[in-house]
């Protein structure tokens, strides 16, 4: 341990999903640089993310470290098992040890506090509280002279549970603002900023583009860097700590990327905004100087009303290669209870534009919010459809279905709790979070059913979106188009050169890149690679595919199978359920897929005797805000108070 006046801070992450990205640790890395400038220079970082070391070796480099003060950077909540399993063990090593939780896992902070080893939890943005945080560490004689540090929570010497107001913002040129020299010395830099080929980026995002394969781009590395702070939607399913929208100012964010481009001879964005674009006086000055520097750059995500043909021209002109959007459903009920203030019809028009343009997204879909039906997932399989429809070089696989997941801080969480799916206890609220860690949003296993229908025929549901907009796509463009396109997807050739070791790693930002990398583990690499190019017969194309029952035989997932017989799947379309149900007890432990069956044939029984109606959500398929603001649902009264902020969130 070190002199109280000169604290030593060790700042760890935790494991956010089950394979690590290349996605930088910007809020982690964003809060060391607010640290070092406030003059603490003993504070170091420990990626576990990315590292995923064994968890003796954690402790032991802890142990060895034997840190003041333990920042853990729990950017979700999925990941709390292992931040409980972590702070109690540290606990154990180090009593004194202070451990300060920052992330969005914050949104449990009374759970945090009574539950694992945190002693205090970041509600916010993190720069400036951590500094003010350590600031009153260093003088603190007990922890209500916390009281007074803005934007955390914590028992107080009498175990009473305090939340402090929201921090004021930081000053928007202070956003993310990065010391990169903390990976540069840990070595790190080439994981996040790595050096690419054309052989590379062709199963990456970037592949989609024909620029990428200009000579001059040879050996450029990819920069993943944010434009700005929060988002201007409020999303039922989603937590943000942020109000609002803010935007690093254009001078500042073009200095930061000259720097890569200098330093690192960086060639490739990614834009880490999940809402880039909405003021358009910063997108046209963003566009111009994108241009000049002659970069090619892909968006994370857009809203759908803030694109127009001739924005979707001007940024593919500027470099854009690929623009993804928050769609979510194809039903307007759907939207409607997620609060997207979007329609179908602007999610229609956004697909279309981008096929005019010949510019690559991924439809992400969302599928089982409350109020989910056979209806509404029609519509969606009807929405997807419509865009396979719309230019043969779509790939009807590139689609991202994930199952809503209930996260704490979001509306969709506390219709949960209110509906009894999550249970209203300390204890409840904590087997959740162990049931739902280190899991993905797309994992059949983990998620709550907010519809009126059993759990099997939501697996059914995403498999008939996903296969109807094949078959669509075939009925439009032919079934030789079909296997072209998916000998040709970005898709496989991630997963072949994957195989070979000659891919540059996707972000791993959105759930679909995890996905594709399940998702062919049964083809002949040498084979789909002797096609580029080449114009072959459907008979020779067929050639390249395994056989139905060999992928039976192999016990290949029914999602995959599909990808190459999809006709066959459309045939028995209605016999589906009988083959998710058999799946069922494959996929999941017995115990678990019986009670799957169970619940089915006890729906089933009642649906053919009219025994029970799906009622309507309470107060109707509205927004989930205006659910629980007009308190149709029962309320909680066992609520800590202090907790309602936290709560709502944002």
């Amino acid at each position: 341990m070190s002199d109280k006046s000169n604290p030593k801070i060790l700042m760890v992450t935790t494991p956010i999903r089950p394979v690590p990205t290349n996605f930088p640790p910007i809020g982690s890395l964003s809060v060391l640089t607010a640290l070092h400038q406030a003059g603490y220079e003993n504070t170091i970082f420990y990626n576990i993310d990315r590292l995923r070391p064994s968890y003796s070796e954690v402790l032991e480099f802890i142990k060895k470290e034997q840190p003041d003060i333990l920042g853990v950077s729990a950017v979700v909540s999925t990941a709390y098992d292992y931040t409980k399993k972590l702070t109690l063990d540290v606990k154990k090593m180090f009593p004194d040890t202070t451990i300060l939780l920052g992330g969005n896992m914050g949104a449990s902070a009374e759970i945090l506090l009574k539950k694992t080893g945190v002693d205090f939890v970041c509600t916010g943005e993190g720069e400036q509280m951590a500094v003010d945080f350590v600031n009153c560490w260093v003088q603190a004689k007990g922890k209500g002279d916390f009281a007074d540090v803005k934007g955390v929570s914590y028992l107080d010497d009498e175990s009473n549970f305090v939340v402090t107001p929201f921090s004021d913002p930081i000053e928007p040129e202070r956003m993310y603002e990065i010391d990169w020299s903390i990976l540069e010395d840990l070595g790190q830099m080439e994981i996040f900023v790595p050096v690419t080929t054309p052989e590379m980026l062709s199963g990456t995002a970037f592949g989609h583009d024909a620029r990428v394969y200009e000579p001059h781009r040879y050996g450029k590395t990819i920069l993943t860097i944010p434009v700005s702070k929060g988002c201007v939607a409020r999303c039922t399913f989603c937590h943000r700590w942020d109000r609002a929208i803010r935007y690093i100012p254009l001078a500042t964010l073009m200095e930061r990327i000259d720097y890569f481009i200098e330093k690192y001879n960086t060639g490739f964005i990614n834009v880490a905004d999940e809402n880039f674009g909405t003021n358009k006086r910063y997108l046209s000055e963003f566009i111009k100087e994108m241009k000049k520097r002659d970069l090619l750059w892909k968006v994370g995500g857009m809203r759908v009303h803030d694109i127009t043909s001739k924005w979707i021209g001007d940024m593919k002109e500027a470099g854009c290669v690929e623009i993804q959007y928050g769609m979510e459903s194809g039903s307007q009920r759907i939207l409607d209870v997620m609060e997207k203030k979007t329609t179908v019809e602007e999610n229609m028009r956004a697909v279309r534009l981008m096929a005019e343009n010949n510019l690559h997204t991924t439809m992400q879909m969302v599928l089982g919010m409350p109020g989910e039906s056979p209806e509404t997932v029609k519509e969606t399989a009807a929405f997807t459809s419509y865009a396979a429809e719309l230019a043969r070089e779509t790939d009807p696989n590139d689609l991202s279905i994930n199952f809503a997941q209930a996260l704490p801080g979001t509306p969709l969480y506390e219709v949960g709790r209110r509906k009894g799916f999550i249970g209203q206890s300390f204890d409840d609220e904590e087997k959740y979070l162990l049931q739902i860690s280190d899991r993905d949003a797309r994992d059949g296993e983990a998620y709550i059913n907010y519809t009126d229908y059993p759990k099997i025929m939501l697996e059914k549901w995403r498999f008939e979106i996903q296969n109807a907009t094949v078959v669509t796509y075939i009925k439009k463009w032919g079934m030789k188009a079909y296997y072209k396109k998916l000998m040709d997807s970005t898709r496989l050739k991630y997963l072949i050169q994957q195989k070979t070791g000659k891919v540059s790693e996707d972000s791993g930002y959105f759930a679909d890149p995890a996905r594709a990398k399940e998702q062919n583990m049964y083809m002949d690499s040498a084979n789909l690679l002797e096609t580029e190019g080449q114009e072959e017969s459907l008979a020779e194309l067929r050639r390249h595919l395994p056989s139905f029952f060999s992928l039976i035989k192999k016990r290949a997932k029914i999602g995959h199978i599909a990808m190459f017989y999809p006709i066959i799947f459309w045939r028995v379309r209605r016999f589906m359920v009988v083959l998710f149900i058999l799946n069922g007890f494959r996929k999941y432990p017995l115990n678990v897929s019986l009670g799957l069956t169970k619940e089915y044939l006890i729906w089933r029984f009642k649906e053919w005797f009219s025994l029970s109606e799906t009622p309507p959500l309470a107060g109707g398929y509205t927004s989930l805000r205006k659910v629980l603001r007009n308190n149709v649902l029962p309320e909680i009264v066992t609520d800590n108070p202090m907790m309602e902020s936290l709560r709502k969130g944002r």
